[in-house]
């Protein structure tokens, strides 16, 4: 649980700041518009527009508007229990520039009105945007440290795999058609992905070939057949090892059979 204790909405108010003190909890801000300097732990910190500043608990912070005028944003105060929120709390403070940053904006606006709604649900909906948020921000964060290029590359990759997931694909098509060695589209794909690019087709085709067998009557050897695999025996190998259970069991309708997410492209 994330323990949320606050969420607010800053709406360029005239002489806004905050003394200095040290903050009870961890403090996820992003800014709308205008600009505002921070003091944390000492070190100046100047947000503009499209920015995200994450500020672990305990750290030391004063603020104040810009002299150009008041600004606009969003915050949310929270106390974390999650070990999966630990890249976050590795240093006093975090500032980035998020990806997708509209849609970022329009979760905020959506946590701030369940904030207030206090209906049915309540906990659950904020609890549930709040750590949306919150892994977007890890996501950015990770992906930051891979230029635009390789992402670039990478998502050119994917769109190639889902477009031609019937075609028994290789190595050797992906390096093809992005002009590039083998050996180097193994390496994007563990820098930007965390796996090898063999990996990825087969996930990407397993994903479908589960929504095939639950969802169409349709043979485990004629799903096999449509994503390219030559020997059913292969296919078999390959689902269970990306799901865990045997093709057979989704087809027969195993309710507990679990659904592989479909990787999806780097925002």
């Amino acid at each position: 649980m994330l323990g949320i204790k606050s969420v607010i909405f800053d709406d360029r108010i005239e002489n806004w700041s905050i003394a200095d003190s040290e903050v009870p909890h961890h403090i996820l801000i992003f800014m709308i518009s205008g600009k505002v300097t921070y003091w944390l732990n000492g070190e100046k910190v100047m947000l503009k527009k499209g920015d995200v500043l994450f500020i672990s608990g305990g750290t030391f912070r004063s603020c104040d508007n810009d002299p150009e005028g008041p600004h606009q944003k969003y915050s949310a105060h929270f106390q974390e229990f999650s070990q999966l929120l630990q890249p976050l709390l590795e240093n006093p403070y975090l500032i980035l520039q998020i990806r997708n940053s509209d849609y970022f904006k329009q979760r905020f606006s959506m946590l701030l009105l369940e904030w207030f709604d206090r209906g049915d649900g309540h906990d659950l909906i904020c609890e549930g945007i709040m750590l949306e948020l919150l892994g977007l921000v890890i996501k950015s964060m990770r992906s930051n440290e891979v230029s635009v290029q390789k992402q670039e590359l990478v998502n050119q990759l994917q769109t190639y795999i889902l477009h031609n997931h019937c075609k028994p694909l290789r190595l050797t098509d992906l390096a093809d058609h992005v002009q590039r060695s083998p050996n180097h589209i193994t390496k994007i794909f563990r820098q930007v992905l965390h796996q090898t690019p063999i990996d990825y087709i087969h996930q990407v085709k397993t994903s479908i070939a589960y929504e095939m067998l639950r969802n169409n009557r349709l043979t485990v050897a004629e799903v096999s057949d449509h994503l390219g695999y030559c020997e059913q025996s292969y296919f078999h190998r390959i689902f269970k090892k990306f799901t865990g259970i045997a093709p057979s069991a989704v087809q027969k309708g195993n309710s507990a059979a679990p659904l592989p997410p479909l990787p999806s492209q780097r925002a």
